[in-house]
């Protein structure tokens, strides 16, 4: 499956478990020296020792064994079928906000974990975070560079790590779990902007002159951070340890408290928790009450074209986030922005372009616009099925209706 500088790896089957897939790593060192090959060996059992001491976590790799066999040491682990970050960078293209944030939901509650056992990772990078195909779960692995610590010491060892991801503390020889939080933080802007460290050491993210990250300037055309999540990253990646977060605990809670911002007072709460309920009749019902709410339009229960134009920028951010979020990036307003313009939407859009993007999301079926009742509220659904509250009045208005919204999710930069 692969080899590195201390180990191959080999994908096989375990049979005394009925032949149940794993994978050994097989410690084949290409270091020269006797201190260096020491080193080596040290780091392989160590790694052993770590998952051992870490026990079962649903998101780490679980050790099966580890032995030693014709002078070769060996360690066999659960197989992980799926593809790491760095692959589905490749093939996918970079990242979305939503998508990193959905990231950090997988990622910090391992760490936090890791971090209270008193362990430290020493290499987060898109190459060791897979994608577990079963079920879309972030797996952390190789812990073949994890460090054990101690809450009254921590240890000055070699310089392990990846360039380009490694904190200064790091490249000195000390590790803090806010050191780990840094190489996360630094994952997360190389996954939004497709900019990779380079072999020559160069790297088009930091500017060493200034001494700050500017991966801003990277993003892909079309996209941008919202502010609050902006701030979140900028944290996770400042040189000095002491001005970033310093446990996963913080950064969660940064997290949950940028989620439910409104503008004009509006509580989200239920909102949020029919969604993460996957009650999709329900919460398109609430976004709808919600809208009209903001919009000051509940006696008419309908939305004009002028109301969409002006609706607060921080409230349509905070609908269309949850939405993303709790479906895996299916259904939103920012998801149906992307199917409009895929079929060149505008605001005179031609009737037959109209009712094709009416059939790519489930709007339509057979010629004919289906009644409210008979979408499907489930997952299953058209990518962009849902929300359809902003379009559920006025038949005959609705293309101009949701030109107004995408143009101004547009405006608001969502």
């Amino acid at each position: 499956m692969g080899e590195g500088g201390f180990s191959r790896t080999y994908e096989a089957r375990d049979t005394d478990k009925i032949d149940e897939p794993c994978v050994i790593k097989q410690f084949v060192p290409q270091v020269q020296g006797t201190n260096a090959l020491e080193k080596a060996t040290e780091l392989f059992k160590q790694e052993a020792k770590r998952l051992y001491d870490l026990g079962e976590h649903p998101q780490i790799p679980r050790l099966i064994a580890y032995f030693e066999q014709d002078k070769r040491l060996y360690l066999v682990q659960e197989l992980i079928e799926g593809q790491n970050l760095l692959q589905e960078l490749q093939q996918q293209g970079a990242f979305s906000e939503e998508k990193i944030k959905q990231l950090l939901v997988d990622i910090l509650p391992i760490l936090k974990f890791i971090h209270e056992r008193g362990v430290i990772h020493r290499d987060i990078k898109p190459e060791n975070i897979m994608r577990r195909r079963q079920d879309g779960k972030l797996i952390l692995i190789d812990f073949g560079v994890s460090k054990q610590i101690t809450q009254t010491f921590l240890g000055v060892g070699t310089t392990v790590g990846t360039p380009g991801y490694t904190p200064l503390e790091q490249i000195r020889g000390q590790v803090f779990p806010a050191s780990d939080l840094y190489s996360l933080g630094v994952t997360c802007i190389r996954l939004l902007t497709q900019v990779l460290p380079s072999t020559d050491g160069s790297d088009e993210l930091y500017d060493a002159l200034r001494g700050c990250w500017v991966w801003r300037k990277y993003l892909p055309p079309g996209r941008s951070i919202t502010p609050d999540f902006g701030q979140v990253l900028d944290k996770l990646i400042q040189d000095y340890m002491k001005e970033r977060y310093q446990s996963a605990d913080e950064i969660i809670q940064a997290l949950n408290s940028e989620n439910l911002n409104s503008s004009v007072g509006i509580d989200y709460t239920i909102l949020q928790k029919l969604l993460a309920s996957s009650k999709w009749l329900e919460a398109d019902q609430e976004t709808w009450k919600l809208m009209l709410k903001i919009s000051s339009r509940e006696k008419e229960d309908y939305l004009r074209v002028e109301d969409i134009e002006k609706f607060p920028c921080q409230d349509l951010l905070t609908i269309d986030r949850l939405w993303v979020k709790y479906s895996n990036e299916r259904f939103g307003f920012s998801i149906q922005k992307q199917i409009w313009d895929s079929v060149g939407g505008k605001p005179d859009l031609d009737l037959e372009t109209w009712k094709y993007f009416g059939e790519s999301i489930g709007w339509r079926i057979k010629n004919n616009w289906k009644p409210y009742a008979f979408l499907s509220f489930t997952l299953t659904a058209p990518a962009g099925q849902l929300p359809r509250a902003v379009l559920s009045m006025r038949l005959d208005g609705r293309r101009k209706r949701l030109s107004a919204l995408t143009s101004r999710l547009v405006n608001c930069k969502i």
